[in-house]
């Protein structure tokens, strides 16, 4: 799991999708070893959610109220992954979401 910010200044300049491509690419070529990459944010960070989805990550998880804000309010946070064989294969695959019943 990782956690990238990137400062109010330098928001909207893509700075964020180039971090997250950069680190997939350099953990799936360095370290053959790893799976999966997960990262969280905010239900509100809309910015760094469509971050995750252009960099070929997949929405697998959305806990409710579980994210303290300074402002005292309580988000959702949302978790986003990426499996090296999506990667490689240049794919996303979606979790089954309907496996209850």
């Amino acid at each position: 799991m990782f956690d990238l910010r990137v400062r109010q200044a330098h928001r909207g300049r893509g700075l964020g999708a180039a971090a997250v491509t950069w680190l997939t690419r350099y953990l799936f070529t360095e370290l053959p070893g790893i799976r999966r990459i997960e990262g969280t944010t905010r239900q509100d960070n809309h910015a760094m959610r469509a971050v995750f989805r252009r960099c070929g990550y997949a929405k697998e998880a959305h806990y409710r109220q579980a994210w303290p804000g300074p402002d005292g309010k309580v988000y959702d946070s949302v978790g986003y992954a990426i499996l090296r064989s999506d990667w490689l294969a240049g794919t996303v695959t979606p979790p089954h979401w309907d496996d209850e019943g």
